[in-house]
Parts: C-alpha cells; structure tokens; sequence
C-alpha cells in the first residue's frame, strides 16, 4: 500500500506543480525547491483528503513541506480509520 500512497501523491503534486512526477524528490521543500504557495499547499491537502477519504487537520498544514510528510500524514490519518 505504501507504493501506491506514495505514487498517488506524487501525481497528485505534479498535477498542481506541473512538474513531471518522475522529477519530484519526494524531500525536497515544496516552498524552497517547488517555489509552491500555501494556495497550491491547499489544493493538495484537499485533495489527498478527497482521494483517500480523510481529514487532515488543518494545522497540519504548516507540517506538509514535502512529498514525505504528506505521505506520513495520509498514512497517519488512514491508520485511525
């Protein structure tokens, strides 16, 4: 399942970046690497919420800097399903 969390957020991500899924790193900041802003941080916590039918806490957001930590947040949020 892991794969697939991770695959599907890295399509996630490059859909709102517009970056090629294949060229992400999934640690780099998506602030500092990406030049995201917290609008197209929005997007993807909305998304990933609506793909795996979850809520994410809203304060969580400041901690969803890169593919990674969105991961290890989606995973979070599923275990407590």
């Amino acid at each position: 399942m892991l794969m697939n969390i991770e695959k599907e957020i890295r399509e996630i991500v490059a859909g709102i970046l517009q970056i090629p899924a294949e060229e992400l790193d999934t640690s780099a900041s998506f602030f500092d690497e990406y030049g995201m802003d917290s609008l197209r941080a929005l997007e993807i916590l909305a998304k990933v919420e609506n793909r795996y039918n979850i809520t994410i806490d809203p304060d969580n957001l400041a901690k969803m800097t890169c593919i990674d930590e969105v991961i290890r947040l989606t995973e979070d949020c599923l275990s407590e399903k």
